[in-house]
């Protein structure tokens, strides 16, 4: 069952946990990189320093940092500063989210990394399989003690269908009072009627008339006997709309008059700049 966050930006993320083998496919995407980095980095600390001047002492202390930078520090903050997306999550179109939706933050992502270096690393993923395998959500044990989980996220730009008003309803429309809708209820009614077209002809006219439903609380008169609950909602939507903008049409002259008063000096005086 996948679920829909809709962002400021318009785009509709369409959400759902992330199995278990598409977790373990990002996570050798990331396991494959970490190595290529284990094995670039000695190389290179070696051409720069020389065999010559590196003791065992100082050695054995650059190898502990190195696995130390590789495996916690660099994946916390991939985690922290991607907002949950490591390089393999990238590449298999995933993300680590709270359990609340929200994005992670610097506690949730070192969590993560702490735990993960033991259920992943020292356990070779053992613990963390199995931990998934038994929970709706794929989680492990460090998602757990994170609040976190893995979600697949599909984007796709929200389908913009411009509002409209049956010609039948125009009379009407214009002389209904519409007293202001709850958000919530706006934003479902228009996300309706632009993903009406999705939906089953039943599936489509139960949810018409659901809406609808709710609207008649805050419009009165009553639309025409017979009218679809469809058009209904797309008249009241369009009539609405063009009353908040000829509203706001109507302020513009005077917020003009009120910020060009703001620039003018009182009493006469004089502006220095001029």
């Amino acid at each position: 069952m996948s679920d829909e966050i809709l962002t400021g930006e318009g785009v509709a993320l369409q959400i759902s946990a992330a199995s278990v083998l598409v977790r373990a496919g990002a996570w050798l995407i990331d396991a494959v990189v970490i190595v290529i980095v284990m094995i670039a980095l000695p190389l290179g600390v070696l051409a720069a320093v020389g065999t010559d001047r590196l003791d065992p002492a100082m050695a054995e202390a650059a190898l502990m940092l190195m696995v130390f930078v590789a495996f916690i520090v660099v994946p916390v903050a991939t985690e922290t500063l991607s907002h949950g997306r490591s390089l393999g999550k990238l590449a298999l179109g995933m993300q680590v989210i709270r359990d609340d939706g929200g994005p992670v933050r610097l506690r949730h992502a070192a969590t993560r990394g702490l735990v993960g270096f033991f259920e992943l690393w020292l356990l070779a993923g053992g613990l963390a399989f199995m931990v998934a395998m038994f929970n709706d959500r794929g989680k492990r044990v460090g998602d757990f003690l994170a609040g976190t989980y893995v979600v697949r996220i599909k984007s796709r730009p929200r389908s913009n269908t411009p509002l409209w008003l049956p010609p039948q309803l125009a009379t009407w429309a214009s002389l209904a009072d519409i007293r202001p809708l709850p958000a919530g209820l706006a934003l479902r009614a228009r996300q309706f009627l632009g993903r009406a077209h999705q939906f089953p002809p039943f599936v489509r006219y139960r949810m018409a008339l659901r809406l609808s439903a709710q609207l008649e609380r805050f419009v009165a008169p009553m639309p025409p006997w017979g009218t679809p609950p469809e058009e209904y909602i797309a008249a009241v939507l369009f009539e609405r709309r063009r009353r908040d903008q000829e509203s706001f049409d109507r302020r513009q002259p005077r917020l003009q008059s009120h910020l060009a008063a703001v620039d003018v000096l009182p009493y006469s005086v004089p502006d220095p700049e001029n």
